[in-house]
C-alpha cells in the first residue's frame, strides 16, 4: 500500500484542465485548489512501482508546473508476501 500527498502547482489558465485529467486517475483525489495555481493532492496505490509511475505521471500532465511530495506511507501487503513465498515453494 502507498498513500502520497503532494502539491501540485499548475498554470492558473490550465487550472481546470488539470483538475479534469487528475479526476480521471481512479487513485489521485484532489482535495483543494486555489485560483493561482496550487493543488492538494492524494495518491492511493497498492504498491510503490505503481504510486512512483503516477507520481511520475502527474509531474509530466500538461499544464503542470511542478510537483512536491509532502508525505509518503509505503507499507509492504503481507498477504503478498505470504503468496510470494508460496509460489516459490510450489
Amino acid at each position: 500500500m502507498s498513500i502520497c500527498g503532494l502539491v501540485l502547482h499548475a498554470h492558473p489558465e490550465k487550472l481546470d484542465a488539470v483538475n479534469a485529467d487528475l479526476a480521471e486517475i481512479a487513485s489521485v483525489e484532489v482535495h483543494a485548489a486555489t485560483e493561482d495555481g496550487r493543488l492538494v493532492v492524494t495518491v492511493d496505490e497498492p504498491d510503490e512501482a505503481e504510486a512512483i509511475a503516477t507520481l511520475t505521471r502527474l509531474q509530466r500532465m500538461e499544464g503542470v508546473l511542478c510537483s512536491s511530495l509532502i508525505y509518503s506511507h509505503f507499507e509492504n501487503d503481507p498477504d503478498a508476501k505470504e503468496e510470494a513465498h508460496d509460489s516459490v515453494e510450489a
